[in-house]
Protein backbone atom coordinates (compact mmCIF):
# COMPACT_ATOMS: atom_id res chain seq x y z
CA UNK A 1 0.00 0.00 0.00
CA UNK A 2 1.03 3.52 -0.71
CA UNK A 3 1.84 6.09 1.76
CA UNK A 4 -0.59 8.99 1.95
CA UNK A 5 1.75 12.10 1.19
CA UNK A 6 1.76 13.60 4.34
CA UNK A 7 2.78 10.62 6.16
CA UNK A 8 5.60 9.65 3.63
CA UNK A 9 6.67 13.72 4.70
CA UNK A 10 6.50 13.32 8.24
CA UNK A 11 8.51 9.87 8.25
CA UNK A 12 10.80 11.25 6.03
CA UNK A 13 11.42 14.10 8.43
CA UNK A 14 12.13 12.11 11.36
CA UNK A 15 13.89 9.92 9.68
CA UNK A 16 15.98 13.00 8.97
CA UNK A 17 16.24 14.30 12.09
CA UNK A 18 17.38 11.13 13.45
CA UNK A 19 20.51 10.93 10.88
CA UNK A 20 21.76 14.64 11.59
CA UNK A 21 19.74 15.90 15.18
CA UNK A 22 18.67 19.03 13.32
CA UNK A 23 15.41 20.15 14.69
CA UNK A 24 12.29 19.88 11.91
CA UNK A 25 8.20 20.06 12.65
CA UNK A 26 7.38 16.31 13.02
CA UNK A 27 3.51 16.05 13.47
CA UNK A 28 2.71 14.33 16.79
CA UNK A 29 5.74 14.26 17.96
CA UNK A 30 7.59 15.17 21.33
CA UNK A 31 10.25 17.28 21.11
CA UNK A 32 11.78 16.02 24.05
CA UNK A 33 11.72 12.60 23.41
CA UNK A 34 12.98 12.54 19.96
CA UNK A 35 16.82 12.95 21.04
CA UNK A 36 16.24 9.34 22.68
CA UNK A 37 15.16 7.85 19.56
CA UNK A 38 17.66 9.31 17.62
CA UNK A 39 20.09 7.80 20.50
CA UNK A 40 17.99 4.07 20.09
CA UNK A 41 18.69 4.38 16.39
CA UNK A 42 22.09 5.59 15.93
CA UNK A 43 22.52 2.31 18.42
CA UNK A 44 20.88 -0.09 16.06
CA UNK A 45 23.31 1.21 13.32
CA UNK A 46 26.31 1.25 15.79
CA UNK A 47 25.65 -2.63 16.67
CA UNK A 48 25.52 -3.76 13.24
CA UNK A 49 28.64 -2.49 11.94
CA UNK A 50 30.10 -3.44 15.00
CA UNK A 51 28.81 -7.26 14.62
CA UNK A 52 29.49 -7.59 10.86
CA UNK A 53 33.12 -6.12 10.94
CA UNK A 54 34.48 -7.21 14.31
CA UNK A 55 38.18 -7.22 12.98
CA UNK A 56 37.95 -3.58 11.47
CA UNK A 57 36.22 -2.39 15.05
CA UNK A 58 38.78 -4.20 16.81
CA UNK A 59 42.05 -2.92 14.81
CA UNK A 60 40.75 0.79 13.64
CA UNK A 61 41.38 3.41 16.23
CA UNK A 62 38.18 3.79 17.83
CA UNK A 63 38.11 7.30 17.40
CA UNK A 64 38.29 6.52 13.09
CA UNK A 65 35.81 3.82 13.46
CA UNK A 66 33.50 6.16 15.70
CA UNK A 67 33.84 8.94 13.04
CA UNK A 68 33.20 7.12 9.70
CA UNK A 69 30.29 4.99 11.44
CA UNK A 70 28.54 8.61 12.30
CA UNK A 71 29.12 9.85 9.11
CA UNK A 72 27.55 6.95 7.39
CA UNK A 73 24.58 7.37 9.87
CA UNK A 74 24.43 11.24 9.33
CA UNK A 75 24.96 11.54 5.43
CA UNK A 76 23.75 8.25 4.17
CA UNK A 77 20.21 7.35 3.02
CA UNK A 78 19.99 3.82 3.38
CA UNK A 79 18.02 2.10 0.41
CA UNK A 80 17.92 -1.61 2.23
CA UNK A 81 15.09 -2.00 4.68
CA UNK A 82 16.77 -5.18 5.88
CA UNK A 83 18.85 -3.93 8.82
CA UNK A 84 21.67 -7.01 7.93
CA UNK A 85 22.07 -5.59 4.68
CA UNK A 86 23.13 -2.30 6.04
CA UNK A 87 26.48 -2.93 6.60
CA UNK A 88 27.08 -3.70 2.26
CA UNK A 89 25.97 0.18 2.21
CA UNK A 90 28.21 1.50 5.03
CA UNK A 91 31.36 -0.63 2.84
CA UNK A 92 30.34 1.35 0.06
CA UNK A 93 29.86 4.20 1.55
CA UNK A 94 33.53 4.19 3.12
CA UNK A 95 34.40 3.62 -0.76
CA UNK A 96 32.60 6.43 -2.27
CA UNK A 97 34.30 8.47 0.70
CA UNK A 98 37.99 7.08 0.10
CA UNK A 99 38.45 6.52 3.67
CA UNK A 100 41.31 3.86 2.85
CA UNK A 101 43.55 7.08 1.73
CA UNK A 102 42.11 9.93 4.39
CA UNK A 103 43.10 7.63 7.27
CA UNK A 104 46.31 5.78 5.97
CA UNK A 105 43.84 2.60 5.79
CA UNK A 106 45.32 1.27 2.71
CA UNK A 107 43.89 -2.38 4.12
CA UNK A 108 40.16 -0.98 4.56
CA UNK A 109 38.53 -1.95 1.40
CA UNK A 110 39.55 -5.29 1.51
CA UNK A 111 39.07 -5.52 5.30
CA UNK A 112 35.51 -4.55 5.08
CA UNK A 113 34.65 -6.53 1.96
CA UNK A 114 36.00 -9.61 3.36
CA UNK A 115 33.83 -9.42 6.31
CA UNK A 116 31.18 -8.52 4.28
CA UNK A 117 31.05 -11.37 2.35
CA UNK A 118 30.99 -13.84 5.11
CA UNK A 119 27.48 -12.41 6.51
CA UNK A 120 26.22 -12.41 2.69
CA UNK A 121 27.17 -15.55 1.84
CA UNK A 122 25.81 -16.99 5.44
CA UNK A 123 22.55 -15.09 4.78
CA UNK A 124 22.21 -15.65 1.09
CA UNK A 125 19.51 -18.02 -0.03
CA UNK A 126 20.07 -21.47 -0.80
CA UNK A 127 20.45 -22.67 -3.96
CA UNK A 128 20.21 -26.14 -5.48
CA UNK A 129 23.05 -28.49 -5.10
CA UNK A 130 24.41 -30.60 -8.34
CA UNK A 131 24.08 -34.32 -8.82
CA UNK A 132 26.73 -36.14 -8.16
CA UNK A 133 28.45 -39.38 -7.04
CA UNK A 134 31.43 -39.24 -4.69
CA UNK A 135 34.89 -40.44 -6.25
CA UNK A 136 38.51 -39.20 -6.61
CA UNK A 137 38.29 -40.50 -10.01
CA UNK A 138 38.29 -37.43 -11.73
CA UNK A 139 40.46 -37.06 -14.44
CA UNK A 140 38.11 -37.62 -17.04
CA UNK A 141 35.08 -36.58 -15.60
CA UNK A 142 33.30 -33.01 -14.41
CA UNK A 143 33.78 -32.16 -10.90
CA UNK A 144 30.95 -30.91 -9.16
CA UNK A 145 31.26 -28.19 -6.41
CA UNK A 146 28.85 -26.35 -3.98
CA UNK A 147 27.29 -23.96 -5.72
CA UNK A 148 27.17 -21.72 -2.47
CA UNK A 149 30.37 -19.98 -3.12
CA UNK A 150 32.40 -16.86 -4.23
CA UNK A 151 35.95 -16.27 -6.08
CA UNK A 152 37.17 -12.94 -5.15
CA UNK A 153 40.24 -11.07 -5.54
CA UNK A 154 41.83 -9.16 -3.01
CA UNK A 155 44.80 -6.42 -3.07
CA UNK A 156 46.01 -7.12 0.48
CA UNK A 157 46.04 -10.42 2.64
CA UNK A 158 43.42 -9.15 5.18
CA UNK A 159 41.95 -13.59 5.35
CA UNK A 160 45.74 -14.54 6.12
CA UNK A 161 47.34 -11.53 8.56
CA UNK A 162 46.74 -9.12 10.87
CA UNK A 163 45.03 -5.53 9.49
CA UNK A 164 48.74 -3.83 9.86
CA UNK A 165 50.58 -6.67 8.52
CA UNK A 166 48.97 -6.46 5.54
CA UNK A 167 49.05 -3.49 4.47
CA UNK A 168 52.23 -3.64 3.68
CA UNK A 169 52.03 -6.40 1.31
CA UNK A 170 49.96 -5.34 -1.38
CA UNK A 171 49.72 -7.51 -4.18
CA UNK A 172 47.35 -10.14 -6.02
CA UNK A 173 45.55 -12.55 -3.70
CA UNK A 174 42.78 -14.71 -4.53
CA UNK A 175 39.82 -16.41 -2.11
CA UNK A 176 37.58 -19.03 -2.61
CA UNK A 177 34.77 -18.39 0.12
CA UNK A 178 31.56 -21.03 0.74
CA UNK A 179 29.16 -22.05 2.63
CA UNK A 180 29.23 -25.21 4.43
CA UNK A 181 25.75 -27.26 3.70
CA UNK A 182 24.88 -28.88 6.88
CA UNK A 183 26.22 -26.55 9.25
CA UNK A 184 25.82 -23.03 7.72
CA UNK A 185 29.16 -22.07 8.78
CA UNK A 186 31.28 -19.89 6.08
CA UNK A 187 34.71 -21.02 5.17
CA UNK A 188 37.42 -19.81 3.42
CA UNK A 189 40.44 -20.86 1.68
CA UNK A 190 43.28 -19.20 -0.18
CA UNK A 191 44.57 -19.88 -3.31
CA UNK A 192 47.16 -18.92 -5.67
CA UNK A 193 46.62 -17.62 -9.67
CA UNK A 194 47.02 -21.31 -10.98
CA UNK A 195 44.74 -22.84 -8.53
CA UNK A 196 42.09 -19.61 -8.80
CA UNK A 197 42.30 -20.50 -12.54
CA UNK A 198 41.83 -24.22 -11.92
CA UNK A 199 39.14 -23.86 -9.55
CA UNK A 200 37.30 -21.32 -11.83
CA UNK A 201 37.08 -23.64 -14.38
CA UNK A 202 35.91 -26.85 -12.30
CA UNK A 203 33.51 -24.21 -11.42
CA UNK A 204 32.07 -23.34 -15.06
CA UNK A 205 31.86 -27.29 -15.67
CA UNK A 206 32.99 -27.35 -19.51
CA UNK A 207 35.90 -29.11 -19.46
CA UNK A 208 37.07 -32.94 -17.69
CA UNK A 209 39.81 -31.89 -15.32
CA UNK A 210 42.24 -33.51 -17.71
CA UNK A 211 41.03 -30.54 -20.34
CA UNK A 212 41.68 -28.31 -17.78
CA UNK A 213 45.41 -29.94 -16.96
CA UNK A 214 46.33 -29.26 -20.34
CA UNK A 215 45.33 -25.85 -20.74
CA UNK A 216 47.33 -24.96 -17.13
CA UNK A 217 50.11 -26.32 -18.99
CA UNK A 218 50.19 -24.09 -22.16
CA UNK A 219 49.09 -20.99 -20.61
CA UNK A 220 51.46 -20.89 -17.33
CA UNK A 221 54.33 -22.46 -19.33
CA UNK A 222 54.65 -25.58 -16.58
CA UNK A 223 56.45 -28.75 -18.16
CA UNK A 224 55.60 -31.13 -15.46
CA UNK A 225 52.42 -32.78 -15.85
CA UNK A 226 52.86 -35.18 -12.97
CA UNK A 227 53.70 -32.30 -10.29
CA UNK A 228 51.09 -30.11 -11.50
CA UNK A 229 47.96 -33.50 -11.05
CA UNK A 230 50.09 -33.91 -7.67
CA UNK A 231 49.35 -30.44 -6.52
CA UNK A 232 46.05 -30.41 -8.10
CA UNK A 233 45.00 -33.44 -6.52
CA UNK A 234 46.17 -32.36 -2.64
CA UNK A 235 44.37 -29.19 -3.16
CA UNK A 236 41.00 -31.19 -4.73
CA UNK A 237 40.94 -33.43 -1.52
CA UNK A 238 41.13 -30.80 0.48
CA UNK A 239 38.44 -28.95 -0.70
CA UNK A 240 36.58 -32.38 -0.65
CA UNK A 241 36.80 -32.81 2.86
CA UNK A 242 36.38 -29.47 3.86
CA UNK A 243 32.47 -29.73 1.68
CA UNK A 244 33.55 -27.58 -1.54
CA UNK A 245 34.47 -30.54 -3.65
CA UNK A 246 31.52 -32.88 -4.08
CA UNK A 247 32.54 -35.22 -6.02
CA UNK A 248 31.98 -36.01 -10.28
CA UNK A 249 28.79 -35.17 -11.93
Amino acid sequence: MLLKTETYNQQSNFAQYCRDGKDLAILGAKQERLPHYRRLIFNVVKDAMETTFPISFKYIETEIWDEMVYNFFSWHKCSEPQVWRMPEEFFEFCKSQNYAEKYNLPFLFDLLYFEWLEVELYMMEDIQYPKFKKTENWLTEKIAVNPEHKIVKLEYPVHLEKPFDAANKKGDYFLLIYREKESGRVQFANLSVLFTFLVENIVLCEQTLEEIFNDILYIFGINDLEMLQTEAFTLLRDLQARGFVLGVK
